[in-house]
């Protein structure tokens, strides 16, 4: 009787832990828009202080694919007296978006769960001294070596 019964929470456990994963896609919502926000943070610090190539790299490398880290630095790395940063501005290229991480932010599940976008319209704007046209910017996230990193940044009219 107790083989039975230990079978029978074994094969339940398995049941609902498969397909907990498989709705999720791999990360909740809550969980995307965190990784999103650290590797935000993340390209911010390149710029606090100077580091090596390899070292600006190895810090990108927790949450960016390589394909992007390369793209990131082509663009956006210079060479300092001392090594090399990163200087930021309100349209560098490849940066993770200002996004509100509120219900205007979009987690879309790929099929397949390959891919995870994180997307949102941000309205025309002529305050400041920087006007925008409506827009979506997004973040596609994907799989690497087993981890979920940013592998592209788009802005789309």
């Amino acid at each position: 009787m107790s083989k039975y019964l230990v079978a029978c929470l074994a094969s339940v456990l398995l049941f609902l832990g498969g397909g907990f994963t498989a709705s999720a896609e791999g990360l909740h919502r809550e969980e995307v828009l965190s990784l999103v926000q650290d590797a935000m943070d993340n390209q911010g610090s390149i710029s606090e202080e100077i580091r090596t190539k390899e070292a600006i790299k190895g810090k990108l490398d927790k949450h960016f694919t390589d394909d992007f880290i390369e793209k990131f630095v082509q663009a956006n790395v210079v060479k300092v007296d001392g090594g090399y940063t990163a200087f930021g501005s309100d349209f560098a290229p490849y940066y993770i978006p200002f996004f509100s991480y509120d219900e205007n932010t979009e987690v879309v599940y790929g099929k397949n769960g390959e891919f995870i976008y994180v997307q949102e319209e941000f309205q025309e704007s002529g305050d400041g001294p920087v006007s925008m046209e409506k827009h979506v910017e997004s973040v596609t996230l994907k799989k690497e070596n087993g981890v979920w990193k940013v592998n592209n940044v788009k802005y789309e009219k």
